[in-house]
């Protein structure tokens, strides 16, 4: 073979391996852009159902809302009545005779009816919050002291983690010690016999957000049946012991404070469970939407 033709046939394999180098790069940058393409399609997909499905929990709470809302209006003038006539009776009642234990056990049935009416209509309740500047370590301080003898009764230890310098929130003020008052008074339940109570709260600066975390060290939950904890009327109380409706009161609360709701358990005895409620706190983001509920 001729000088000529060697170096002819090099030039014809170096225009191959460029055209091959090109295709190769061409097909490869195909790849990525369709790779990309179904990432941001999944994404998107994955947006949509999730979408989809808070519209439908949302047309379902505020259905199971308006219903709670109705029936407890019905009940609450017949407890009254129930709840003066048992009083009264009380009140003339020997404390020998046999019928006070009884009358005392209407009483308690009753409060207990109460407390299930005041927390249906908690939950259908759409009226106007009284928005505020408040300090999240005044409202835990002040329910606290609603639960302190029910916590030391129990023997739980109290454990407060609170960073310094914390600014403050807008906030419903009655809104806000409710939700502390479920979730303290859920945690004590996971404790029947002794444990510990964390109280966490920390404001991270690249999150703008107050962050309180409240932990115990009680039977913790099965990681199954943890996205079914904030439906309305389900509870892992035994019967007679909760209404179903507290955390779903909590998640309501929270989401109406433009923040976010979680729960995470190991269900492992000992390791209890821990709930991270955040609230924004630049420019006063969450009373905006609060503003226009």
């Amino acid at each position: 073979m001729t000088i000529r033709a060697q170096d002819e046939l090099r030039a014809l394999n170096e225009e191959l391996d460029r055209k091959v180098a090109e295709r190769t790069a061409h097909l490869n940058a195909e790849i990525v852009e369709r790779k990309k393409a179904e990432a941001e399609l999944k994404k998107k997909t994955e947006e949509l159902r999730e979408m989809t499905q808070q519209l439908w929990q949302a047309a379902k709470l505020a259905t199971m809302g308006e219903l709670a809302a109705s029936i407890a209006h019905e009940l609450n003038n017949p407890l009254a009545t129930v709840s003066l006539r048992t009083e009264s009776l009380l009140a003339r009642t020997q404390a020998d005779s046999p019928n006070q234990r009884e009358l005392e056990i209407i009483e308690q049935e009753v409060e207990r009816m109460g407390v299930l009416v005041a927390n249906l209509l908690q939950f259908g309740r759409r009226g106007q919050q009284q928005i505020s500047t408040l300090d999240v370590r005044e409202e835990i301080e002040k329910t606290l002291e609603l639960v302190r003898y029910h916590l030391h009764k129990h023997n739980i230890i109290i454990e407060r983690e609170f960073a310094k310098d914390l600014p403050n929130v807008h906030a419903d003020r009655q809104q806000l010690r409710q939700l502390f008052l479920n979730l303290f008074t859920n945690a004590s339940d996971a404790m029947p016999h002794a444990g510990s109570l964390t109280i966490r709260i920390t404001a991270p600066p690249e999150s703008r957000q107050i962050i309180v975390e409240v932990a115990d060290t009680g039977t913790g939950i099965p990681p199954e049946i943890l996205p079914k904890l904030t439906e309305p009327f389900y509870s892992t109380k035994p019967e007679g012991k909760g209404t179903g409706l507290g955390l779903a009161i909590c998640r309501r609360i929270v989401k109406g404070h433009n923040g976010t709701f979680d729960i995470t358990s190991e269900g492992i005895p000992g390791r209890g469970t821990t709930v991270r409620v955040s609230l924004p706190v630049i420019n006063g983001t969450n009373a905006t939407g609060l503003k226009n509920q």
